[in-house]
């Protein structure tokens, strides 16, 4: 990549703390992750996206606000080089979408959060990005919540919202991945009228031994591995990675 335009360098860390990346498994420290940085900078890049996720199952507000500071340490990471060698301010984009549990995780009993518990996980993040020391080089991005929270009930729906689908088809919801289009209140009302609760969908933990809409479909990964595996999630234990034994 030495060789191509020097645009931007995305990393994924997915949570700003250690805690909530082992709860995750997401197996990357915040060495690494400087590490990753400083070796972009070195090599002449000055712009990184950083992307992670609001709302995960057991973040505390000190988790969010550790996004903030992760970006700021990365910041200033930058400006260890050499005067001569930086290119200008750097820049860095911390991105945030809203954690939507899905079938075949280990997430996929868990509740999700409401688009209002989403937005003001976002506000907080936002005033603790402004607190920064090197606030001026973050630029903070976040996904649309109202689109998440629906997302999130399609996700792990049953058959009966088809008739949901087809009334809010008939409301007009055609091209709903364009924002121009997306009406949140025609999808409510379509719920309403069917009579359909969404937080039944979304908002709701499932018991471990509840009966699944997608347990027919054999996923090649038996359910006590996902339930093993959701017990290592909540005591923030590490799971190898499984092609390795």
């Amino acid at each position: 990549v030495q060789d191509i335009r020097k645009s931007s360098l995305t990393f994924a860390p997915e949570a700003g703390s250690q805690r909530m990346r082992n709860v995750i498994n997401k197996g990357l420290t915040e060495e690494v992750i400087l590490s990753g940085a400083w070796e972009a900078f070195q090599g002449g890049w000055n712009r990184v996206k950083l992307y992670f996720m609001l709302g995960l199952p057991g973040e505390r507000e000190d988790d969010i606000e550790q996004i903030a500071v992760l970006a700021d340490k990365i910041a200033a990471k930058y400006f260890e080089l050499p005067k001569e060698e930086r290119h200008g301010r750097p820049e860095i984009v911390a991105s945030s979408s809203f954690f939507v549990p899905k079938p075949f995780t280990p997430f996929q009993w868990s509740p999700m959060n409401t688009a209002e518990q989403f937005e003001s996980k976002r506000r907080f993040l936002l005033g603790k990005v402004k607190e920064q020391l090197n606030q001026r080089s973050i630029r903070y991005q976040c996904h649309d919540a109202v689109t998440s929270e629906l997302e999130g009930i399609f996700a792990r729906g049953d058959r009966k919202l088809c008739k949901v689908i087809e009334d809010a088809y008939r409301r007009g919801c055609i091209f709903d991945a364009w924002t121009d289009y997306f009406s949140f209140e025609r999808w409510m009302r379509a719920f309403e009228k069917c009579g359909i609760d969404p937080a039944f969908y979304a908002q709701r933990e499932r018991s471990e031994d509840e009966g699944l809409p997608w347990d027919m479909i054999d996923a090649g990964v038996r359910r006590e591995h996902f339930l093993h595996e959701r017990k290592m999630c909540y005591s923030s234990a590490l799971s190898p990675d499984c092609r390795h034994g």
